[in-house]
Order: C-alpha cells, then structure tokens, then sequence
C-alpha cells in the first residue's frame, strides 16, 4: 500500500535524498544571506531565531520545502508553548496567516514548496525564508514581553 509522503517525511524510497554535506551548504548559504541577523544551530535540518526568552523561530528545510513554525526553547513541550500563544488567538494566528494548532507538533507551521535536492533552487528559497522569518519575527516581538 503506497501513502503520500507529508511535509516531513524523509523516507529514502525513490527521491534522492539530501546528504549532510549539502544540508550543511544550504544553512551556511542561508546564514550569510540573513547576515547580520543572529540564527543559532537548531539540528541538521534547522535553524533558530531567538525572539525572546521563551520563543524561538524554527527555520526548517525538507528534501521537498523550507518552512517557519514557533516554538518555545529547548526542551519545552508543544502542549505548553501552544497553551501560552492561545492567549493572542485568533489575532496572532490571523497576523501570522498559520493555524496554532495546524500541525501537531508545530505551531504556526508555514512552508514552502521547494526542489532543495536542486541547489539552483535555494536562492527562492533563501528569500522566502527570510521573509517569512522576518514576518514572524516581528510579529512575535510585539507581543507584551514577559506573557508570550
């Protein structure tokens, strides 16, 4: 039975798959574009920006997009980052043009359809990442500090 791979699905089965070595390329490529924007190691596949105390802009790349979603710092749960931003909702959701609680596991999940097994294709990707981050970012900086 086939299913249809989702948006982070990493299954080897008939793509190629990118390797270490060019996930590493991508991030650098998109370090320097964001320059002199702080971004952080987050994993292998994704980078972080620090919007305050505790929310960090998640900065993701997939054999097949690259995409934005909040979260809180490392090592909080998804449950109480969620409980905390549903106190902005449905104005933050609506700001941000992403849904709370539309991928478990990620809130405010939007994302890019991309080739990114085609390093021509980063430089688009590049840009939409940048934007929408910078969206996000300044987004999440008005909210009042100290009860986000």
């Amino acid at each position: 039975m086939s299913r249809q791979a989702d948006e982070w699905d990493i299954e080897r089965t008939g793509l190629r798959s990118l390797s270490s070595r060019e996930i590493k390329r991508f991030w650098d490529g998109y370090v320097a574009f964001r320059k002199p924007v702080e971004i952080a190691h987050g994993s292998l596949w994704s980078r972080w920006r620090a919007v305050s105390d505790d929310l960090v802009i998640s900065i993701y790349l997939t054999n097949r997009s690259v995409g934005v979603f909040v979260r809180g710092q490392r090592g909080e749960r998804y449950r109480t980052t969620v409980e905390r931003l549903s106190a902005y909702e449905p104005g933050l959701g609506i700001a941000l043009g992403a849904s709370l609680r539309g991928y478990k596991g990620c809130c405010y999940l939007s994302n890019h359809p991309l080739a990114a097994t085609d390093p021509s294709s980063w430089p688009k990707g590049y840009a939409w990442l940048a934007e929408r981050e910078e969206h996000y970012h300044r987004t999440l900086a008005e909210l009042p500090s100290g009860d986000a």
